[in-house]
């Protein structure tokens, strides 16, 4: 883990383990409340920080390094961040077919600093395509079978226009309706 938190004090230099939270924008508790004065490894305070991925930006290198710039509004006041994530902690839903909702260059962005994650940036990722998830769910169901894997029966269309029914569907419905 990288200690990108080193920090000047008046008690001289001391680390700091920069733990970054993206929440949904329900901020039920402060975790930063939380864990202020606590310490990891004896010597590595602990900062939180908390965002929305709306309220966040960042840039990645292969080298290892992620800068993160984090603007949000706390109590009416704007508050403007920069820092280096030592870890993350992904409580918001990467994907969703809402505007402006697409945040899965974010989470690319993390795993491509390699910034470690309470859960697997991979599966963040993966879970942003409910047909990609469900059909890992397929897989398992026949590697283990349905008796030990139930799962709800599902159809997937490409696109919607493949969804409309088609002329002998609808007639012999019609006519198993009326016989």
């Amino acid at each position: 883990m990288s200690t990108g938190g080193n920090v000047m004090s008046s008690r001289g230099q001391h680390r700091q383990l920069r733990a970054f939270e993206c929440t949904n924008g329900k901020l039920f508790f402060s975790r930063a409340k939380v864990f202020r004065g606590k310490k990891v490894i004896g010597d590595y305070d602990i900062k939180v920080e908390q965002a929305e991925f709306s309220e966040i930006n960042l840039v990645s290198n292969s080298n290892g390094t992620c800068n993160v710039d984090m603007q949000v509004i706390r109590g009416g006041t704007k508050v403007v961040r920069s820092f280096k994530p030592d870890f993350v902690l992904v409580r918001q839903h990467a994907f969703s077919m809402a505007q402006n909702e697409d945040f899965r260059n974010l989470i690319i962005g993390l795993q491509y600093a390699g910034v470690p994650s309470v859960n697997s940036l991979d599966s963040i990722y993966n879970l942003c395509d409910k047909p990609w998830a469900f059909s890992q769910l397929i897989n398992n169901q026949k590697r283990l079978g349905s008796e030990k894997f139930p799962l709800i029966d599902q159809t997937f269309y490409p696109n919607y226009k493949d969804m409309a029914l088609r002329k002998e569907y609808v007639d012999g419905l019609l006519l198993s309706l009326f016989w």
